[in-house]
């Protein structure tokens, strides 16, 4: 895939290109790869009518993302490639881990959950310490905000390693289908903006020469933190016998994410419905999938060298522990009941227990 090639900029000046379209809403920024170098670039509403907005930018730079509702506006500083995460992360002694799972572009909800339990500021800034923010995968898609939250985990990304503590975004099977052009869950912003901003669909702003697409590229799919195997679906049987390690796994994820060539029969089981972007067989009612035994789970345990399993991608009522709580279900979705009071939970392990994080702020142990 390519990008289009933007119009020469000095580096004061901003370009306004005016389109057809009139039904896109203001969105962006988007940090793309132009033939001079990183362009800045967003939509713009006016009079009903959408345009591109474009600036030139600088690693070092900052932009700003727009406010939502109540929540603020914030600035992002540009940082070089990232290079590929960690397969394991060793925390500080009594770090506390806060555990989010499939966002789905609920930024509001989101937001309100960080800031209940101290992981945030009021002005978004981490406030978490030597604490640890894991995000399992699954802030695209459905709700109106992914890149606002793509941009604030960017963001907190570097404020957690300056105070020592750390953010950890895994890729979902979400992540994985808006990288590769399947955009059949995308929120219909989303879809208004890529003709807005030349592209030829919505995949072509998060490719892998731009600055989000490169980042997101550079994330595991499964990361051992201390001894908790955190990931977005689950590990099924079958992967678990391939013998793959955890480098190897995210290195297969990356490479299809990537587009390397040579990609074979252990990339399509890895990227397939018992992989780890989209494994359900630890729930017994979904069908299609491997069923994981108490044996199993144990394997993998012992095989990852890990004691607990945590996972986002199926839905539960409420964060639940499973095989005698060596896997904890996360997967509380964000939304908005009948009366319009938000529903969502997080997981938070502290002293190496587990709770219940709701948006109360309260912790509820979990048995």
């Amino acid at each position: 895939m390519t990008f289009p090639v933007f119009a020469r900029a000095s580096a004061l000046a901003l370009l306004f290109l005016i389109t057809s379209v009139s039904a896109a809403e203001p969105d962006g920024p988007y940090v793309l790869r132009g033939a001079d170098g990183w362009q800045a670039v967003s939509v713009a509403v006016q009079g009903g009518t959408a345009s591109k907005v474009a600036r030139p930018i600088k690693e070092g730079e900052s932009l700003a993302v727009s406010a939502v509702g109540a929540i603020p506006s914030f600035n992002v500083k540009l940082r070089g490639p990232a290079t590929d995460s960690a397969d394991t992360v060793t925390t500080a002694a009594k770090a506390p881990l806060f555990v989010v799972a499939d966002t789905h572009g609920e930024y509001e909800i989101l937001i309100s959950m960080l800031r209940a339990h101290k992981v945030l500021g009021p002005k978004l800034e981490w406030k978490y310490g030597r604490g640890h923010l894991v995000v399992l995968g699954d802030v695209f898609d459905r709700g109106p905000n992914h890149l606002e939250i793509l941009w604030l985990l960017y963001k907190l990304e570097a404020e957690a390693a300056k105070a020592g503590g750390g953010v950890h975004l895994l890729i979902g099977n979400h992540e994985a289908m808006a990288m590769r052009g399947d955009l059949r869950y995308l929120h219909a912003r989303y879809a208004e903006t890529a003709p807005v901003l030349d592209a030829t669909d919505y995949s072509q702003l998060f490719a892998a020469h731009s600055l989000l697409g490169q980042w997101l590229r550079s994330r595991p799919a499964v990361l051992r933190i201390n001894d908790l195997l955190c990931l977005h679906a689950g590990i099924s049987r079958a992967l678990v016998d391939t013998g793959l390690t955890l480098k190897e796994i995210n290195a297969t994820v990356r490479g299809v994410l990537r587009e390397e060539p040579g990609q074979g029969a252990v990339a399509e089981l890895v990227m397939g419905m018992n992989g780890p972007l989209w494994y359900r067989g630890y729930f017994p009612e979904q069908t299609g999938f491997l069923t994981a035994t108490a044996e199993d789970v144990d394997l993998t345990l012992k095989t990852f060298d890990a004691r607990r399993i945590l996972i986002g991608h199926t839905i539960v009522s409420t964060v639940t522990p499973m095989f005698d709580g060596k896997v904890i279900a996360v997967q509380v979705y964000p939304k908005r009941d009948e009366s319009g009071k938000a529903v969502f939970e997080s997981l938070l392990i502290r002293d190496g227990k587990p709770f219940q994080a709701r948006l109360d702020g309260t912790l509820h142990p979990l048995r």
